[in-house]
Order: structure tokens, then sequence, then C-alpha cells
């Protein structure tokens, strides 16, 4: 039986996953898809290529936090699009409903009760490590999309 504390951790876990204050999944929504594969001066990336990214890395920590005993490498080297831009507004939102569907898939598995977030698996990892690497990861990278969609005038 999970403690409150417990419960209390995972209801955080969970609110952060999500992007606490600044949920993702709406700046995603928010964001001019028409703007999605502009490059600005100074960086290697669009705002699609960004988006693809971030779905690597979910596929990535996903894949662990679903089979955590099976030793798969759990930080593969990074995965850039080379495409920079959507071709459609329907592969722009595909893309925002994919990344909000794996998210469910990580939230779910956090909060289900029979998820012992401490228990250790490969190399020490755990499924909380996995989380909060998510969390962190994601947060830089709607990070910099917030800032390039600053500089394009979407906000």
């Amino acid at each position: 039986m999970a403690s409150n504390r417990d419960k209390l951790y995972k209801s955080q876990l969970v609110e952060l996953l999500k992007g606490g204050f600044a949920p993702n999944v709406i700046l995603l929504k928010e964001f001019d898809y028409t703007k999605a594969g502009i490059i600005l001066e100074g960086l290697h990336f669009s705002a699609w290529i960004l988006l693809g990214h971030i779905h690597s890395r979910h596929d990535d920590f996903l894949e662990f936090m679903k089979n955590p005993g099976a030793g798969k490498e759990t930080w593969p080297e990074a995965y850039w699009p080379e495409n920079y831009q959507t071709k459609t507004k329907e592969e722009w939102e595909t893309a925002i409903h994919n990344y909000k569907k794996e998210l469910q898939e990580m939230i779910d598995l956090v909060s289900d009760p029979k998820t012992d977030l401490f228990k250790e698996y490969t190399d020490g990892k755990t499924i909380s490590w996995a989380a909060l690497c998510v969390l962190h990861h994601t947060g830089y990278h709607i990070g910099q999309l917030k800032a390039i969609g600053r500089q394009l005038g979407v906000w």
C-alpha cells in the first residue's frame, strides 16, 4: 500500500511532467505551425526539430519505464530530425497528439499505485529517475521553443 508520502511524490511528479505552471501541451498547441519550421540565426533547430527531438527522448524513456528490466540503453545518442519544417497543420497537430499520448502513458505508469518508483533496475536506474529525466529534458527544450515563439511573435 502506498504511503501518503508516495502519493504526494507521485502527484507532484505528474504535475511537473505536464509542465507545472506552463503545461507543455497547451504551449505546443498555441504555437503557430506556420512558424514551426523557422530556424532563427545562431540556432541549429526549429520548433519542429525540437518537437521531434523531444518525441525521440520520450520514446527512449517510455520504453525504459514500460520495461525497466530489459537492459536497453536509456540514454542513446541524441536524435535530431533532419526535416526542419512540418509540411501541414495536420502533421504538426499529429505530432502534438503523439506527444500528449506518450506523456499520458508516462503519467499513467508513474501514477499507478503498483509502480515502485524507486526500485533499482539497469545501472541503478529507477522509474523516478526516468520521469525526472523526462521532465528536465522536456522542460529545457520547451523553454527553447517558448523563446523561439517569442522571437517569432507567437506570444
